[in-house]
């Protein structure tokens, strides 16, 4: 009998272990999507936004397999509390690496419809604010490898960097349309605004991942970030990226 219980919990152990790897692949499947991006939007390249689109049904994938494996644990297992936690946060953090994963792909594809080749300083502008996602990205992940808090809630304070440097280059590309430009260059300034936006969006949802990964240490729900208000632009932003 001793045996028998044994096995059933070992075997239960194996089932969240199974979740959290999935997770842990997921999410370095969506790094190194963003390290794509930096490519797609630093050189323009065909073939690293093809390999980005390639990637996309991998993320979908790992989305569904991780929502079964919950469902699956749920139904037959009935975990207690503490199982349930790690269960339920794993599956609330493969939905925000979908989300990011779509936000990766939609940016590449409007970078590589552009109508011009915007200014070099505006291009490396918006490199700095993808650098500033994938340092968050990346800390996050290992965060959630280690379980620890610490990184969670750095994540979480660095936040604020993407926002000023969003707003900065939302400022400066506002100003850029304000003058004189040609329709074209006016389309090009428009998908940029709407890349940059996507790009902060991609910073909450990297906030998000630190939150539960808070929840899973401490067992709380806890809302660190600054309450952002809500406009047209990120309206637009999160309709298309649907």
């Amino acid at each position: 009998m001793t045996d028998y219980r044994e096995h059933i919990v070992k075997s239960f152990d194996d089932e969240i272990a199974n979740v959290i790897h999935l997770v842990t692949q997921m999410a370095t499947l969506v790094e190194e999507q963003y390290k794509l991006l930096y490519h797609v939007v630093d050189t323009g390249s065909p073939a690293t936004t093809e390999d980005i689109l390639e990637n996309e049904p991998k993320l979908d994938n790992y989305d569904a397999e991780i929502r079964d494996a919950v469902i699956t644990l749920i139904t037959l297992r009935s975990p207690v509390a503490v199982d349930l936690r790690d269960i339920l946060t794993s599956l609330r953090i493969s939905t925000d690496l979908e989300r990011l994963g779509d936000y990766a792909k939609n940016i590449a594809m409007r970078v590589a419809t552009l109508e011009e080749i915007p200014e070099t300083s505006v291009k490396n502008d918006i490199l700095r604010l993808l650098n500033l996602v994938q340092v968050q990205l990346k800390k996050v992940i290992d965060a959630y490898v280690s379980k620890d808090l610490t990184k969670a809630k750095e994540v979480i304070k660095n936040d604020v960097e993407i926002d000023k440097t969003y707003n900065a280059i939302y400022e400066k590309i506002v100003d850029l349309i304000k003058g004189k430009v040609s329709k074209l260059r006016l389309l090009t300034y428009t998908k940029l605004l709407f890349a940059i936006k996507t790009l902060e969006r991609a910073g909450d949802h990297i906030e998000n991942v630190a939150e539960e990964i808070h929840f899973i240490v401490t067992g709380e729900h806890v809302d660190l970030k600054d309450e952002k208000k809500d406009s047209k632009l990120e309206h637009a932003i999160e309709e298309s990226n649907k």
